[in-house]
């Protein structure tokens, strides 16, 4: 075997070629030893490490506790820091959903909305989402709200998933449980309770600690806890509102974003959860006095009492957050908005045609008859049969083609969404050093040939970029991207500097009560006069109340 020197083998060149071959070799060696490394980023937080994994071109940590269990002798009780640990704690699986009732199974539209995690008391829970896992930079942050009012959903659902949102935006998303139904929220009213101040707002006092941990550790993960915007829709956007209420949560958020509300301008009255929570205990045999022995209840037999309460209120039952005098000194926007909101800057909206993601589980709804729709909205409005007809024919004068089914959408996405989310928007822009702007998404969804037009939810998929998980609702069209980007692009925006307006939306105008400016979004662009104006003089003066049955009904 030849031992000679590769220098007389191969010539100096040859031999600068290989040795630049392994140069490289060494380098592509190092980069993907970078990116297993990147993979699974490490970050400090006040409670320990945490390893989190790559998420698209983002990274993600999730099942990340922001709060100590809220099982057994801390049931209803407000929320702990959570316990330290030793070591590096995978943070890659999402932690579980809050108990909640189980609903029937969502049409495939809206099923991404959805999670499917187990439940567990223990959900006090947030994912981040960030492009870089470091403190080189300072990030917005935009914090998720969940929707399904104050009883059901979670933030680990696959439509808010936040990877692509954070890596094309540039910010930093977070998106949290919290405590649900009577587990967040239970108040009796009575000093004999044996439950600790604040049990009307469990729920509330949750998603503060979580705003808390956002203002002590996302540095870590490269967002700016001095630029907080916390948003939600539906019942994620009552969320939001109750927060803009909230003394304790002054100082946490920067910027809000309110989608599609309903009822959200009143809290249940103490009389009224009152009456809420000792139902509840009667279903045990109970009085105020043993509130503290639900602790010792199954969770499963909790959950079945508060299903009874609600069937036996028409689907509605006052256990939500409550004007309680410790956590809520007023209501957030009743009479007014409140004070503690006024230098918020607020954008705001609803979709065109709400109404239809709650009409979607029976094609029925889509063909009814004049006699179906005016039994319908003669029972949903709980008006008598002359008003009815005065509704209806209010708004055919607008739609004079349109049919039984379209009318009912719109008049009920009105009453139900519309309405009360501009009255929102009235009182906060009545008062507010901060600017207000509103937007209407009207974009006509392609599932079943469009009849859900733009719905209920219509506009989250695109503004966390969730188009896949989302694709029996938007389709598989060419310009979705590009939608996605704009949409997209106007929420960053306004986590930015508090303005929404982009390259789509240059010529967007403050909302004032005066001057009620809408930006259409999604296909119609243009900016917009007040669009209620038919709905105000058709449905303005009924008597509202916090949370109405959506006309899912089919029965005529």
């Amino acid at each position: 075997m030849s031992h000679q020197n590769p220098v007389a083998r191969h010539g100096r060149r040859d031999l600068l070629r290989a040795g630049a071959t392994l140069s490289a070799a060494a380098l592509i060696a190092g980069a993907g030893s970078a990116r297993a490394q990147a993979a699974a980023p490490v970050v400090a937080t006040t409670a320990g490490r945490l390893r989190g994994v790559a998420s698209g071109e983002a990274f993600a940590f999730r099942g990340i506790p922001y709060g100590a269990a809220t099982g057994g002798a801390r049931r209803f009780a407000p929320p702990e820091p959570p316990a330290p640990w030793r070591g590096i704690r995978d943070a890659t699986t999402h932690g579980a959903s809050a108990p909640q009732l189980a609903g029937a199974a969502p049409p495939a539209e809206f099923a991404w909305y959805w999670s499917s995690a187990p439940q567990s008391e223990d959900a006090l829970t947030l994912a981040v989402y960030t492009p870089d896992a470091s403190t080189a930079r300072k990030r917005p942050v935009l914090l998720w709200l969940h929707g399904g009012a104050f009883s059901s959903g979670a933030g680990t659902s696959a439509g808010f998933d936040g990877s692509w949102l954070a890596r094309r935006q540039d910010v930093v998303v977070v998106s949290i449980n919290h405590r649900l139904n009577l587990f967040g929220s239970f108040f009796t009213g009575e000093a004999q309770d044996g439950l600790p101040e604040g049990s009307g707002n469990l729920a509330v006092l949750d998603q503060i600690a979580a705003l808390r941990w956002v203002r002590d550790n996302i540095l870590s993960f490269g967002g700016d806890p001095g630029n907080v915007t916390i948003f939600g829709q539906s019942g994620g956007a009552a969320k939001v509102a109750t927060l803009l209420a909230a003394p304790a949560a002054r100082g946490l958020f920067h910027r809000a974003a309110i989608q599609s509300a309903s009822g959200a301008w009143r809290l249940a009255t103490p009389e009224n959860a009152a009456r809420s929570a000792h139902a509840l205990l009667q279903e045990f045999g109970w009085s105020a006095r043993d509130a503290a022995r639900l602790r010792e209840v199954p969770v499963d037999k909790l959950l079945a009492a508060y299903g009874k309460v609600l069937a036996a209120n028409g689907g509605i039952a006052e256990i939500r957050p409550t004007l309680d005098g410790v956590v809520f000194p007023q209501h957030p926007f009743d009479p007014a908005a409140s004070d503690f909101s006024r230098d918020i800057p607020l954008l705001i909206g609803t979709t065109t045609h709400e109404a239809t993601f709650f009409l979607a589980s029976d094609p029925r709804n889509f063909a009814l008859t004049e006699a179906q729709l005016a039994a319908r909205l003669q029972r949903f409005l709980r008006i008598d049969a002359a008003r009815t007809q005065a509704v209806i024919a209010a708004y055919r004068r607008v739609t004079p083609a349109a049919t039984p089914s379209q009318l009912l959408i719109a008049i009920a996405g009105d009453y139900n969404y519309r309405l009360p989310t501009a009255l929102l928007a009235d009182r906060q822009a009545l008062q507010a050093s901060a600017p207000v702007h509103a937007y209407s998404f009207n974009w006509t969804a392609p599932a079943r040939g469009g009849v859900l037009g733009a719905p209920h939810t219509g506009e989250v998929p695109f503004i966390f970029g969730t188009l896949e998980a989302a694709r029996a609702l938007v389709g598989e069209d060419r310009g979705l991207e590009t939608l996605r980007d704009k949409i997209s692009g106007i929420w960053a925006g306004f986590a930015r500097d508090g303005h929404p307006r982009g390259a789509a939306t240059p010529d967007w105008q403050a909302y004032t009560p005066t001057q009620r400016w809408v930006q259409g979004i999604g296909q119609d662009w243009r900016p917009q006069g007040d669009l209620l104006a038919t709905a105000r003089t058709a449905l303005g003066d009924l008597p509202s109340y916090e949370y109405s049955v959506p006309v899912t009904f089919t029965r005529d």
